[in-house]
């Protein structure tokens, strides 16, 4: 973590903080935090050119329509903004508004014998976008009991990392490689706050939720909810191959259960990262390159 530096470090932390504040309860008791501390980091990305007005344009528009959304009592005005939310959202948090020229973290850094370098950078756009999604979307916990929510989903944010890491390794796709790089804490912290927050936001918050919601009281909406979200995050990873879609899906389906059965996203993100920060220190990263 020593290795970031001025802005750079600057808007790190200051995003790192919008995301944990998802968490924290109301200034005086009225005021969410994550809106001041997210403002405030737009504020120093901006004046470090890490962000142009059309890219602060297009985060003030997602989060108008999610206020909207939330107020609206009109059934077809919220499938509207809903549908415009998801759109914008993914284009966003796939680099395609113009506005952003998010940082390099990691540049070219062999993590893995056989395997691609891994470049990492600060989506400034895509954590933005999951701090929304998520204060929208997900109701993160601010009391005990929303913790204690998570019990019945144990089995499965145990499960999960076993059964995908298995899957992989049998799959070829990845070795046993066990490493402790020195920059593992940049990478894990990152990953956590800046990736499986707004990945599960949006899958299981914004996908999954938006499915039980729309098929509840159905015999298979859980199961058709569940399915379909991890089929879309599986082809979301099409860039490893098929062979990525299916461990991506197999995690989505084990992300989902997750949520479902605990009512809460942060079974689904505490999953995720243990997924991912697993495949990280235990096997091959990213994945082999075949020949």
């Amino acid at each position: 973590m020593g290795g970031l530096t001025g802005s750079i470090a600057a808007v790190y932390w200051l995003l790192a903080l919008s995301v944990v504040s998802l968490w924290w309860p109301p200034l005086g008791g009225r005021v969410p935090a994550w809106p001041v501390l997210l403002a405030a980091t737009i504020a120093v990305a901006c004046g470090a050119g890490f962000v142009a007005p059309t890219g602060v344009a297009a985060l003030l528009m997602l989060a108008a329509f999610c206020h909207v959304r939330q107020r609206s009592g009109s059934t077809v005005a919220r499938a509207l903004l809903l549908t415009a939310i998801i759109v914008l959202a993914l284009a966003l948090a796939l680099h395609k508004v113009p506005g952003f020229a998010n940082p390099l973290l990691l540049q070219g850094v062999q993590v893995s014998p056989g395997a691609a370098p891994v470049t990492q950078y600060l989506n400034v756009d895509k954590a933005a976008v999951g701090i929304l999604l998520c204060a929208y979307f997900c109701a993160p916990g601010r009391r005990r009991a929303d913790w204690c929510a998570l019990r019945p989903a144990w089995p499965i944010v145990l499960a999960t990392p076993v059964v995908v890491l298995a899957g992989a390794l049998l799959s070829g796709t990845v070795a046993l490689d066990p490493k402790l790089p020195p920059f593992t804490p940049l990478f894990l912290v990152t990953n956590l706050l800046f990736t499986c927050v707004a990945e599960e936001a949006f899958f299981r918050g914004v996908v999954q939720g938006g499915l039980l919601h729309a098929l509840a009281g159905k015999r298979h909406g859980p199961a058709v909810a569940i399915g379909v979200a991890s089929v879309l995050f599986g082809i979301a990873h099409a860039g490893g191959g098929v062979a990525m879609i299916v461990l991506a899906t197999l995690a989505g389906i084990g992300y989902g259960l997750a949520a479902w059965r605990s009512g809460r996203i942060e079974a689904a993100i505490l999953t995720h990262f243990l997924v991912n920060a697993l495949r990280f220190l235990l096997v091959t990263y990213p994945l082999l390159v075949q020949a």
